[in-house]
């Protein structure tokens, strides 16, 4: 990838006044904790093995230079300064008292107000861009010692500290790991842990412990985590959850306008977008990368496609096609590997899968080229040279990108539309196997991406395995929980199980003054779980006077991992998923009195009909309390489902016995 020569020059020149700004928050922050660490083991063998200023003075430039410039679908293989294509972005918190920040600088409130901050938002939301925004500013501000960790480099093998010493180390030394350790304990560092959810599986139980130890074990320092939505993020009780807000109409059409500089085709496409008929492609300008999609689709086409894998097509086409504009627009880029456009697109459907379902999506450079060498023999007919291929993913098609021995994914979604594209034209009989199997995965939040493509490739597929699977243990969950054992009617009885199903409630105690923060998450975790690794604690907390000790009952929701189906059914505004009106804490006030002599004891709502809060008095107030307290807002609607699940059913049936295909042959 090359950096365009004006480009080029603005980078020089930050460079050179970055420097004296470096060598500032070194001298502020890091020399004096060196120093101290020195005269502290100045008796000792070991003191030539503590880092130096100049080994923290060369991270900050390299790692200056390596962030400040961003490759993005967009430009194909060329590179920009993230500064120049960046919209400030605005986190808000997931608690029940919402509370939100915009950041365009460093985020020094919200470190003040919560040192450890947990952002987790769906793919393409600007999670990393946002995380590096905020390295670069901690040094240009010099507010502290910041260290930028890309989590999906951490293994069983290689631990957190042992990737912050390989980032820190210079060319021609080798520093002890428990040393450096003991400096970072001494406090002062804020440390970003970027892409949670790119560890990989196998590797996911022991890197989680690791990460979790070393928190533990340097309290005084910052963290940031980002990650797209996982199940094992609850054991991060102590961090303030945030998600990213969705893009407004004007932010996204001021990023559509700095992708060519108030150029002629931000103008044509923003004027289209503010057509009538345009109003229903809303969903993809809340998103910083479909925002970069679109911009690139249209570049290529003129043309702006309706559901988001044809976003995917357009830009490969767009990269394939690339013309190279520094031999003149009709001049084309002729490919390594020889393949035409289509072909070169059936390996890439396999390599997509294949590290899909890896779960990875960094390799060494043999890894890759093995993996090249799998698709090369899956795709029957083709004729190519991996190492030519490689070369071609990398400079004439740049879907890949090459970071020191590591060769990446440009980004994981495109990983997640090639893998989606694979399940469609290429797994034949094993297609309802393989969604089955990710419909069924007790980390299916993973893989919601990869259905959220699929469903616009391939809706029938889609509905007959995945929507039924969903609808048929809906089905099961009626039949087997709230039975006729209730003199409630039967619309207040729908309602508890629409609200129910895919989650766990819980009622607990607490005090009047207990704010949000200063519940012992890692207790209630711990309580609630009950060794269920899938349920995940949703942050709403709410709560209401039940006494004269003014003491609240509060109400927690875990929410299986297939509740991420039921959020995607209704942003495809599929009908077996409504929305709910929000009510009022005062509308869902309950008087009721279980043991207030003990804090933090819980009470399942669940479905026994010996149960005190199910009682007809409080039955229908227990369905308010968790519409009032849960932080979603949507729930399955009985009626619609069970019919869908009927017509599935009968849809398939008809297609067995339909023998038009072969009529007449």
């Amino acid at each position: 990838m090359m950096i365009d020569s004006n480009d080029s020059i603005a980078l020089k020149d930050m460079l050179t006044i970055t420097s004296p700004v470096i060598k500032s928050l070194v001298d502020t922050f890091v020399t004096p904790k060196l120093e101290k660490l020195r005269d502290k083991f100045s008796k000792s063998n070991e003191i030539g093995k503590i880092p130096t200023d100049e080994d923290f003075t060369e991270y900050y430039h390299r790692t200056f230079k390596k962030l400040i410039v961003v490759n993005t679908l967009v430009f194909n293989n060329s590179q920009k300064l993230l500064n120049d294509i960046f919209i400030p972005l605005t986190i808000s918190s997931t608690s029940y008292n919402k509370v939100s920040y915009e950041i365009d600088s460093f985020p020094q409130e919200i470190l003040d107000e919560y040192s450890n901050v947990l952002i987790t938002d769906t793919a393409g939301m600007g999670k990393s861009t946002l995380m590096k925004k905020i390295f670069l500013e901690a040094i240009n501000e010099v507010n502290g010692i910041p260290i930028f960790i890309e989590l999906r480099r951490l293994t069983k093998n290689k631990k957190l500290i042992q990737e912050i010493q390989e980032q820190l180390n210079s060319a021609n030394k080798n520093f002890d790991v428990d040393l450096l350790m003991e400096l970072i304990c001494g406090g002062g560092f804020i440390i970003i842990l970027d892409g949670y959810d790119e560890i990989a599986l196998s590797d996911r139980d022991q890197v989680t412990s690791d990460i979790q130890d070393f928190i533990s074990k340097n309290t005084k320092n910052s963290f940031f985590i980002t990650s797209r939505p996982e199940k094992a993020l609850t054991s991060f009780g102590n961090f303030h959850e945030f998600k990213i807000d969705p893009l407004t109409r004007k932010k996204a059409f001021e990023l559509l306008r700095k992708y060519d500089n108030q150029g002629t085709i931000s103008s044509l496409l923003i004027k289209k977008l503010q057509e009538q008929d345009m109003r229903n492609i809303e969903e993809f300008l809340i998103n910083p990368l479909l925002v970069s999609l679109l911009f690139t689709a249209f570049e290529h086409k003129q043309a702006i496609p309706f559901k988001k894998y044809l976003f995917y097509r357009q830009v490969y086409d767009a990269n394939f096609e690339n013309h190279d504009l520094t031999k003149g627009e009709s001049y084309v880029r002729d490919k390594y590997c020889k393949l035409e456009i289509d072909d070169f697109h059936r390996v890439m459907r396999h390599l997509g899968f294949n590290c899909f379902k890896l779960q990875r999506i960094e390799f060494t450079k043999d890894e890759l080229l093995k993996l090249l060498s799998e698709a090369k023999e899956f795709c029957a007919g083709l004729k190519f040279n991996e190492s030519d291929f490689l070369l071609d993913i990398l400079k004439t098609v740049p879907l890949f990108a090459q970071d020191g021995n590591y060769y990446r994914w440009s980004h994981k979604s495109l990983q997640e539309y090639f893998a989606a594209q694979f399940i469609y034209l290429d797994s034949k009989e094993k297609q309802d196997l393989i969604l089955k199997t990710l419909y069924n995965h007790f980390n299916l939040e993973k893989f919601i991406n990869v259905l959220d493509l699929y469903y616009d490739m391939d809706y029938k597929t889609f509905r007959n395995v995945i929507e039924k699977e969903f609808l048929i243990d809906f089905e099961n969950y009626t039949k087997e929980k709230y039975l006729e054992q209730y003199s409630v009617s039967e619309e207040i009885l729908i309602n508890r199980k629409e609200l129910t199903f895919l989650s766990r409630s819980f009622l607990f105690l607490a005090s009047q003054n207990s704010s949000e923060r200063q519940f012992d998450r890692n207790k209630l975790n711990k309580m609630l779980t009950d060794g269920e690794k899938f349920y995940k604690l949703n942050n709403g907390l709410n709560g209401m006077v039940i006494n004269s000790k003014d003491q609240y009952i509060h109400c927690l929701h875990y929410h299986n991992p297939k509740s991420s189906l039921a959020l995607l059914l209704l942003s495809k505004k599929n009908p077996i998923i409504k929305t709910r009106g929000n009510l009022r804490r005062r509308e869902s006030a309950i008087l009721i009195q279980i043991d207030a002599n003990e804090e933090y004891k819980l009470f399942e709502i669940d479905d026994s009909a010996d149960n005190i809060i199910n009682n007809i008095k409080n039955f229908e107030k227990i369905n308010k309390l968790i519409i009032a307290t849960c932080m979603s807002n949507y729930s399955i609607d009985n009626d619609i489902a069970l019919n869908k699940l009927r017509i599935i059913r009968e849809s398939i049936e008809n297609e067995k016995d339909n023998e038009f295909l072969i009529d007449g042959l």
